[in-house]
């Protein structure tokens, strides 16, 4: 983990660096009191992350820290502060964390470790993107083939349409009429079922050539059909199996798997026949989000949980029990200002989304808050 690190005193930067240095699973790379020499130093050091204060002269770091982002979107950010208050407004530019003065080693040592945890799993998502061919099915449908150029171009509509049936329907027998009514409804049986035979040529030619490996027999007028390559939605459907084991047992893994979430299927490709897939992809993710979310809380890890939270809110914002359980965050941390807040972001989210009013009950979080104020 190759750090940085930036704060105005300079024997605060002397400290970190000393406790960076006993350790073996950070280098410091960079250790600055001047904003100006980081951003001019950036490009070479190539830091995995950057330990920032927030209380700066010039630029403060949540201003420096969206300046560098801008330079690399991988770039973990950490920042630390003598002001427990400046922690809301940190996590609204995605920091990792955020560590009080002076820097208890300990602390520090968790979040290296949730440091380590998330950029081992970038690393491994990057290395599939360059070196394997996959399919991505949230929020688009592509094909990226082993050449690493792409995504593919299927010779027709239908081939790729076919292979969006195909992963829906994967590692099970299916009949041909079946596929033919889906894909060809208009048509009469004889001439679906011409149709069907050419583009199952077209798409498994597509694919050979992509370096994508499937097996695809037809036996006694029925297709089964495997995927051998990397596909985003058959990881979400075996998440999905495995349940609260994984959700619990391998939180990281659970929220790679979940971030790549992105709706609709298959983007917005008008395709009739998976619109029950599409509303059983939405409700798995909210079920599962708030399931990873609740084991966070569980562990004593609020900050993951408010930082997943926010995230599936900004796909599905009208889901009531994230916004209670962002409320319950909230409470645990006796933040009234930023309870309020939300509440009345979750009203007006409700009553323009689905036309309700929050639930009468979050009334006495708010009651419960107070009593602790």
């Amino acid at each position: 983990m190759r750090v940085v690190i930036v704060d105005d005193e300079r024997l605060a930067v002397q400290r970190l660096v000393q406790i960076l240095e006993c350790r073996d699973d950070a280098e410091v790379v960079g250790a600055f009191t001047k904003y100006t020499d980081l951003l001019q130093e950036f490009t070479r050091l190539r830091p995995d992350a950057a330990f920032l204060d927030i209380d700066m002269p010039g630029m403060n770091g949540l201003e420096l820290a969206a300046s560098l982002i801008e330079l690399d979107e991988h770039l973990e950010i950490v920042f630390i502060t003598a002001y427990d208050q400046y922690a809301l407004e940190a996590f609204r530019v995605n920091a990792v964390d955020y560590l009080l003065k002076p820097v208890d080693e300990d602390a520090l040592g968790r979040t290296l470790q949730r440091l380590n945890r998330r950029k081992g799993h970038t690393r491994v998502s990057q290395s599939i993107g360059r070196s394997a061919p996959q399919i991505e099915c949230f929020g688009h449908f592509y094909v990226h083939p082993s050449s690493g150029n792409g995504p593919v171009d299927f010779p027709t509509a239908k081939a790729e349409e076919l292979l969006a049936f195909l992963l829906i329907h994967r590692n099970t027998n299916v009949s041909k009429w079946v596929i033919c009514e889906s894909l060809w409804p208009e048509h009469d049986p004889h001439k679906a079922e011409q149709n069907l035979h050419t583009t199952v040529f077209r798409m498994k030619k597509t694919l050979l050539e992509s370096g994508l490996s499937i097996q695809l027999t037809s036996k006694k007028g029925h297709y089964y059909f495997q995927l051998l390559g990397e596909c985003d939605y058959i990881r979400f459907e075996e998440l999905k199996k495995e349940g609260t084991i994984r959700l619990t047992g391998k939180a990281a893994d659970a929220e790679h798997i979940l971030r790549q979430y992105r709706r609709p299927l298959f983007g917005y490709k008008d395709y009739p026949w998976c619109e029950a897939a599409r509303e059983q992809a939405d409700l798995s993710f909210r079920e599962m989000s708030k399931a990873l979310a609740r084991s966070y809380m569980q562990a004593g890890e609020f900050r993951l949980a408010h930082d997943f939270l926010n995230f599936m809110l900004s796909l599905i914002p009208y889901d009531e029990e994230a916004h209670e359980l962002i409320l319950r965050i909230y409470l645990h941390w006796k933040d009234r200002a930023a309870f309020y807040k939300h509440y009345d972001k979750m009203k007006a989210v409700l009553q323009q989304e689905v036309g309700v009013e929050p639930p009468a009950y979050l009334e006495s979080l708010l009651q419960e808050l107070m009593k602790d104020s």
